[in-house]
């Protein structure tokens, strides 16, 4: 933790990691035929001249547009190329939502009313933990006493044993009464997954569920607590490539469809992206956002939901004008991104 301090993107590379081979059959994604002219505003326009500029100044590493399942815009910068593996952070908390969609679709996690200690017996021990399921940890709204911006997120982000600290906290606020951002929430589906897999890593079942029916082009990885202990961090640690991670707004925005291949049930993805009354509306770095249910952020006006990892990554989406946005970045400098793609789509 001392060593690192604050992630980058290079955090990828921190860790020990499980590869995630690509798909068999890739599904590339097209490019239009001519690609979109980004427009400044005035006072964008005399600050920095050009978009490409605009990006680069403000700490962009790569950005990609996607509209009717074309790519119309695409730049990297800072030694970022196309093949270059980024790690989405907290997006990997939608990744793993969704591959919690697909388990209990399979069969494997039963229903998302399933008590985690049905999966997690040795949380019976602990006082709260009984009335925990999987809802309320897909949701947030577990009541585990675990604070995110502190010393102990940061411990549990770099840990090398996750396993050691997965048991060992308590039980605040009633199951399904209060939001409370927590990575543990996503750790503990990883817990729960990982002992229905017959002795797959959950890496494995990703690649077969998810990242080989999605066409992914590259090589993925999962971060790893350590190579000795093999648990993937579920709650943080994807890497993947832009155009790949591109692919996660994709099946959203199809209701759980890539192509003709289905990933996920579409019921799955409208309840994922239904508003959470529980989170209702919270302040984050983008303003007062509303929380969806399963690991997304809608704006306030209804148009657009997005997926958000630490220190400004995105991958946002507008339904109606069906567009996808992916950012990926050094931090937020001087931009409201989530405005900047909302004027983006209506100029499209």
């Amino acid at each position: 933790m001392f060593y690192y301090n604050t992630p980058n993107l290079g955090a990828g590379e921190y860790f020990d990691r499980r590869a995630i081979a690509p798909s068999a059959a890739p599904m590339l994604l097209a490019r239009a035929p001519q690609e979109a002219k980004l427009r400044l505003t005035d006072a964008q326009k005399k600050s920095y001249g050009s978009f490409d500029e605009m990006l680069e100044r403000n700490k962009t590493h790569a950005f990609l547009v996607i509209k009717d399942d074309h790519i119309i815009y695409e730049r990297y910068f800072r030694g970022t190329t196309e093949e270059t593996p980024l790690p989405a952070f907290s997006m990997s908390k939608t990744m793993a939502a969704l591959l919690v969609g697909c388990a209990i679709e399979d069969g494997l996690l039963g229903a998302t009313s399933d008590k985690i200690v049905k999966f997690i017996p040795e949380l019976q021990k602990r006082p709260g933990y009984e009335d925990i399921t999987i809802e309320h940890l897909l949701r947030m709204t577990s009541g585990i006493n675990f604070t995110e911006e502190s010393v102990a997120g940061a411990m549990f982000y770099y840990s090398q044993d996750l396993k050691s600290r997965l048991y060992t906290y308590d039980v605040k606020w009633k199951p399904g009464t209060h939001y409370e951002y927590a990575s543990i929430n996503t750790q503990l589906l990883w817990d729960a997954l990982h002992r229905r897999l017959g002795g797959r890593t959950v890496s494995r079942y990703f690649a077969e569920r998810v990242w080989h029916p999605l066409g992914a082009e590259h090589t993925a990885t999962w971060s790893l607590d350590s190579a000795q202990n093999g648990v993937e961090k579920l709650f943080g640690g994807f890497n993947a490539t832009v155009r790949d991670q591109a692919r996660l707004g994709l099946v959203y925005l199809h209701d759980g469809k890539l192509g003709e291949r289905t990933i996920v049930p579409a019921a799955w993805i409208k309840e994922s992206l239904a508003a959470d009354d529980v989170a209702g509306i919270v302040d984050s770095s983008d303003g007062w956002v509303r929380r969806a249910k399963y690991q997304w952020f809608i704006t306030l006006n209804g148009r657009a939901y997005f997926a958000k990892g630490y220190h400004g990554q995105y991958n946002f989406l507008v339904p109606e004008k069906n567009m996808v946005f992916v950012r990926f970045g050094e931090g937020y400098a001087d931009v409201d991104w989530p405005a900047l793609f909302l004027r983006i789509a209506d100029e499209a």
